[in-house]
């Protein structure tokens, strides 16, 4: 299963590097397993540092969080998606420890 984490423009920017953008997908066993991963690719669920007044930039899925078969954003397929003002990729952690770029159309 695919879970969607999406980054909240804390502070007024996006943290961006190999590993994270915009919208970050872990493929997963479940949705403690996603968190588990997503931390060890460089997300955090504390808000340490983030705006007081924007928020946390990340949120963990919730534990009853059943994920979706395929890679989606907002229910939509990655891989069919727009860029916007805030939008521009994907990246995508399988779970064979490969991951994959996807820039919006």
């Amino acid at each position: 299963m695919y879970y969607t984490f999406i980054q909240n423009n804390s502070g007024g920017y996006f943290d961006s590097n190999s590993d994270v953008c915009e919208y970050v997908i872990i493929e997963a066993n479940n949705a403690k397993h996603a968190n588990d991963r997503a931390t060890e690719i460089g997300l955090y669920f504390d808000g340490a540092g983030d705006c007081p007044c924007c928020g946390n930039r990340w949120d963990e899925q919730w534990d009853d969080a059943e994920g979706t078969e395929t890679p989606l954003i907002y229910r939509e397929s990655v891989y069919e998606l727009f860029k916007g003002i805030f939008r521009a990729k994907c990246i995508i952690h399988r779970l064979d420890g490969s991951k994959e770029a996807v820039e919006f159309k």
